[in-house]
């Protein structure tokens, strides 16, 4: 299994617009002149998986965020700043909270539920532990405890995947559970997120996106969906690195409103071909 070591804190880029993932020689040989490449654009490269995603599924609304978690460098952005529903990714958040509420030291049917939450993305066990957690008192705390910024409990507080987020924010969460969560509690998470399984607790296959489009990568993925009668959710998230032997580097969030109706295959294999294309640049 991959080093679930914690990552290097979030630096701010220097723009989110532009960034060159090349570098220019210190030299160059005698008599010939030095060519900077032409800096890749993140958003060019978010627009790329957009338009891969909408074509699998037309009509799709998406937002994008791929950072360097040991720099802070955006490598793909777009809507990061968009709400979306989180489906099953809010249960970060509650087990986030359920570890936190016992002092980060919880007894072991609470560390097993809760792993068993996450890799399974169980509801049965997220609907037991957002009613004791104070439904959306959980999304309150949590908001405050990371430092969310658009991140909403829903409207009806019985229906935790009705929450709403930004994958800007599912980004600042990856980084308090892997730099500011205590060792215990990241090492449980990570732990569960990378022994995902490939059926979920529900019957469904959740290794859309990351999971099937980064296959020779080490991840750690927390997925979502959801169908509502106005269209349905389907959600990638997580930690990725490109070699197995490697701390996790990159923190990869995919959040997307599909129409109504659209196949649950057709959905996530739209997500699939848009993550694929990080495979130019998460090296």
């Amino acid at each position: 299994m991959i080093s679930l070591a914690s990552l290097a804190p979030r630096a701010l880029a220097t723009s989110r617009d532009q960034i060159g993932f090349d570098q220019v020689p210190e030299t160059t040989p005698p008599g010939t002149t030095a060519i900077a490449p032409h800096p890749i654009s993140v958003t060019a490269i978010a627009q790329q998986m957009q338009a891969a995603i909408q074509a699998a599924s037309p009509g799709t609304s998406v937002g994008i965020d791929v950072v360097d978690t040991t720099t802070g460098t955006p490598v793909a952005s777009l809507n990061a700043d968009q709400q979306f529903y989180t489906a099953s990714v809010v249960k970060l958040l509650i087990a986030l909270d359920t570890l936190k509420s016992q002092d980060w030291q919880p007894d072991s049917d609470t560390a097993d539920r809760v792993s068993q939450m996450l890799s399974t993305s169980d509801d049965d066990i997220a609907d037991a532990l957002w009613d004791n957690g104070g439904n959306d008192a959980i999304i309150d705390r949590m908001v405050s405890t990371i430092g969310l910024t658009a991140t909403t409990a829903p409207e009806d507080t019985a229906q935790w995947g009705e929450t709403l987020t930004t994958p800007r924010d599912v980004v600042s969460i990856f980084h308090y559970i892997t730099t500011a969560a205590p060792a215990s509690a990241r090492d449980l998470i990570l732990g569960a997120l990378h022994d995902a399984a490939e059926t979920a607790a529900d019957g469904t296959n959740q290794y859309f996106g990351i999971p099937d489009a980064l296959t020779s990568a080490s991840w750690a993925v927390k997925q979502g969906w959801m169908d509502l009668d106005s269209s349905i959710t389907l959600d990638t998230t997580g930690l990725v690195s490109p070699s197995p032997d490697q701390p996790y580097r990159y923190a990869v969030v995919v959040l997307s409103t599909q129409p109504a109706g659209t196949s649950w295959s057709v959905a996530g294999a739209a997500l699939t071909a848009g993550v694929q294309l990080l495979h130019a640049v998460l090296k």
